[in-house]
């Protein structure tokens, strides 16, 4: 890893404080869907929003400082196949070394019909540029990659994903540049500026394969004792 995941924080990301309320809001909303089964969590940016505490058996944190559960590189996840019910991810793609490859990870991790909930750059946005020029009052962790959507919806199929939602934030120019909302909350949504997308996929299940019953127990997603990894704390995850 380039830069390490969890030493980011909102105040360093280009509009990070902004975004964070309105992806604060639109994960709440698709969360408290859900019952049951393991949510991964893999950066310092989504485990400071409040997810809903009582939807998942168990929130697993991966990350190298204390605050996380288990210790590894996020492109080499350390869970079980068809394990994990949903995983939240924020930026984490453009700042990990190979987006690709995590994908693929989480795909693999994932349960027939999981679901990844990724926040996502729009490429070229004004505060990139602003961050990028230093116009900004402190400096910012600026994104290593900068993909557009299209490229990382290829992704998302060639992996297996199919894609469910995407919500655009966007800056409305004729406010100044001085608010985000979402262009499904806003007015002349086609003048504002694309800043980030909150997107929601699902792993698809092969046609040639039953369908799991959602009833049925889910697989664990830790075994035995996570050997070639390290770990901090695994009864955290318990709590």
């Amino acid at each position: 890893m380039t830069i390490k995941l969890s030493e980011l924080s909102w105040p360093e990301l280009p509009a990070g404080n902004r975004i964070r309320y309105i992806w604060q809001e639109w994960l709440q909303s698709h969360l408290e869907e859900y019952h049951g089964g393991y949510l991964l969590t893999l950066d310092s940016l989504t485990q400071c929003l409040s997810l809903p505490d009582n939807v998942f058996e168990h929130e697993i944190r991966l990350g190298k400082s204390l605050e996380h559960c288990v210790e590894a590189d996020p492109e080499q996840l350390p869970f079980m196949t068809d394990s994990l019910q949903s995983v939240v991810i924020s930026h984490a793609l453009e700042y990990t070394e190979n987006p690709s490859v995590l994908l693929g990870e989480i795909h693999r991790s994932l349960a027939p019909q999981g679901y990844l909930y990724a926040l996502i750059y729009a490429p070229d946005n004004p505060w990139y540029w602003q961050g990028k020029l230093r116009l900004a009052h402190k400096r910012r962790n600026l994104p290593l990659h900068r993909y557009t959507l299209s490229r990382y919806t290829d992704w998302f199929n060639l992996l297996g994903f199919k894609t469910i939602e995407v919500e655009t934030i966007g800056c409305p120019w004729w406010r100044g540049f001085k608010s985000f909302q979402r262009k499904s909350q806003m007015s002349k949504a086609w003048m504002s500026a694309p800043i980030a997308y909150m997107v929601k996929v699902q792993k698809k299940v092969s046609t040639m394969t039953p369908i799991r019953p959602l009833e049925e127990n889910l697989s664990v997603a830790m075994a035995g004792k996570l050997a070639n990894i390290s770990t901090k704390q695994l009864d955290q995850i318990n709590n």
